[in-house]
């Protein structure tokens, strides 16, 4: 049976996917007690209600799916809903219950909820090395190859030094004025097929009150500017449910600073390591080289690979 995710499902869910993603789990360090307090947060009686509304007028925020088998959670998927797709991930299975259908199950629902939300693409992500995955969604399901991203990691976080009470010159904090230029910086790099399916509408360095209200994420952004305009931009966030924190961007621009991107790569990494993070991960498609130039000189290395893939919903 495939039906919405119950509070009583957390410890089934928590113990399946620390079980069924032993990369994502080596890079990011899950805590599966914080899934607990998510939950709870998650179910409190405004927060469904706030959560129920968006559903109503067409604007979700997530569908957490149980593949149940005699009340035993048994496969799990969760949806979200970036403009006109719907984006899967923590798709797992039980291994006592591998190639009896339950995977397929979860994605033909995951199907039929993205028809009814009115969404043209299913889109979701697959680490390279897993074959297994990939034969499934691509031999089996349709699905295609929309871009290849890579995770960086960063350790030893100490060597960026204490987090920066005063900003380098030519380094402030992040404005609400500067997403329109930020995001026109970002798009750019972005191929069409990529923006077509996954339209980018926010750089992802404001803060998310959502995010900071259930998952308890701290975040902060700084960007540099010597006067005539952001040239380049970082982002970083820490969860407690995870021992790594996150990186956004760096956005970088073709005019930029590279002493002042490098230095801004440098500020993101005090903040993180100051609040107790044990490494740095950042996501970069393959396309964004500019990216990739800003990081590795700050000691990040290639972590994972991965294949983001998708398909028509109808």
């Amino acid at each position: 049976m495939i039906r919405n995710f119950r509070p009583a499902d957390t410890a089934g869910v928590a113990h399946l996917l620390s079980s069924q993603f032993p990369a994502e789990e080596r890079l990011l360090g899950m805590r599966p007690e914080i899934v607990f307090r998510v939950v709870k947060r998650v179910y409190r009686w405004d927060t469904r209600i706030l959560l129920g509304l968006l559903r109503l007028v067409g604007k979700p925020v997530f569908r957490f799916l149980i593949a149940d088998e005699g009340g035993r959670v048994v496969g799990t998927t969760l949806l979200s809903f970036p403009g006109r797709s719907v984006y899967i991930s923590s798709v797992a299975t039980d291994p006592s219950v591998r190639r009896r259908g339950f995977a397929r199950a979860l994605l033909e629902e995951t199907r039929r909820i993205a028809q009814r939300a009115g969404r043209q693409y299913l889109v979701l992500d697959v680490l390279t090395e897993n074959t297994p995955a990939r034969t499934l969604y691509e031999g089996r399901l349709g699905y295609v190859p929309l871009r290849e991203v890579h995770y960086f990691a960063r350790d030893h976080l100490a060597e960026f030094g204490p987090e920066r009470t005063a900003l380098p010159a030519g380094i402030r904090a992040y404005r609400k004025s500067d997403e329109k230029p930020l995001l026109a910086l970002a798009t750019a790099e972005i191929p069409a097929e990529v923006l077509k399916v996954l339209p980018r509408r926010t750089t992802g360095l404001a803060p998310d009150g959502f995010d900071q209200k259930i998952f308890e994420t701290e975040s902060a952004a700084w960007v540099v500017d010597r006067g005539h305009g952001v040239e380049a931009a970082i982002g970083a966030s820490r969860n407690p449910s995870m021992d790594a924190a996150h990186v956004a961007g760096p956005i970088v621009g073709p005019n930029a600073d590279p002493a002042l991107v490098r230095e801004l790569v440098r500020v993101a990494g005090a903040w993180c390591g100051a609040r107790g993070a044990v490494r740095v991960v950042v996501s970069v498609p393959v396309y964004e080289t500019r990216t990739r130039a800003a990081i590795e000189p700050e000691g990040f290395h290639p972590a994972e690979a991965l294949w983001t893939l998708y398909r028509p919903v109808a």
